[in-house]
């Protein structure tokens, strides 16, 4: 099994050039690959893999954006392997191996001009850690920060939420311009590992992902990613995901206590701003 390589992405197409006395190809279509997770222990399946790495027979084949349609030169039972990729910080330039999820392998049987098409469902290493925030239950696993002017709602219109009964939400106006909310769990570190917050978001105006910790005594507070609006030029607001690396700041020495933060002040030339979260996870070895 091939493992994700974390943080390195070298795009590499070692397809070999057609010539006329080049061997027939085959063909493998990568079309919607997706996520199975258990929703008890690792919550929801929901997903952004906007590349994938291809492998037959452990010979590299490059980096392909779904749907893709990739020659290769072998026919008959062939052993591919597909790893899923993201956009880190949801980075169109930065794409990696998502570090968590398991390698698609399958015994595909090749034939020589045709197409073969495969829709990879990818699932989650086994032993992992979970943070998840779901909305899905009563309460919250955040707390609204005192100098929050509003507050987080659980909104549960079917025509505002992303999957199961329940999304978060938050609104912001001009009378009421800021909030934040912080993780009620102080974190510890596991390493040096890679941790990951996925989050799916709809929203009109850009927010904050920063993270709190203690260093020394002090409590040091690091704005770390502003996500933007995923309203468009129709006026249409679809949901989205992004993959949050928060590695470096979870794996700093000499801090402790660590929580992370979401908070949106509105635009001075803005009137009011609307934010829909769900399936908050963070995802650690």
């Amino acid at each position: 099994m091939i493992r994700a390589l974390g943080y390195a992405c070298v795009f590499l197409l070692l397809l070999p050039s057609c010539k006329k006395d080049d061997k027939v190809p085959s063909y493998l279509e990568v079309r919607d690959p997706s996520v199975s997770a258990d929703p008890l222990t690792e919550g929801s399946s929901s997903s952004k893999i906007t590349e994938v790495w291809v492998y037959v027979e452990d010979e590299a084949l490059g980096v392909w954006e779904p749907p893709a349609r990739v020659p290769i030169l072998a026919s008959g039972s062939q052993r591919v392997q597909v790893i899923a990729g993201i956009r880190r910080n949801g980075i169109s330039s930065d794409i990696i191996q998502y570090p968590f999820y398991e390698t698609w392998e399958a015994p595909l049987d090749l034939v020589l001009q045709q197409t073969t098409v495969v829709e990879p469902v990818f699932t989650y290493f086994d032993g992992l850690d979970f943070w998840i925030e779901a909305f899905e239950d009563p309460g919250y696993k955040f707390t609204v920060a005192a100098e929050s002017d509003t507050t987080l709602y659980t909104e549960t219109d079917p025509g505002l939420v992303f999957e199961g009964n329940a999304s978060g939400a938050f609104y912001l106006d001009q009378q009421r311009p800021f909030f934040r909310c912080v993780t009620d769990e102080d974190f510890t570190s596991n390493g040096t590992g890679p941790v990951f917050l996925e989050l799916d978001y709809r929203c009109d105006h850009r927010f904050l992902i920063g993270v709190y910790y203690d260093f020394g005594g002090t409590v040091v507070q690091e704005p770390f990613l502003f996500v933007s609006s995923t309203k468009r030029e129709d006026g249409g607001m679809p949901w989205n995901k992004i993959h949050v690396d928060l590695s470096s700041l979870f794996n700093q020495p000499g801090i402790s206590d660590r929580e992370f933060y979401i908070e949106s002040q509105l635009d001075l030339d803005a009137t009011s701003a609307e934010f829909y979260l769900d399936n908050i996870k963070l995802v650690r070895n």
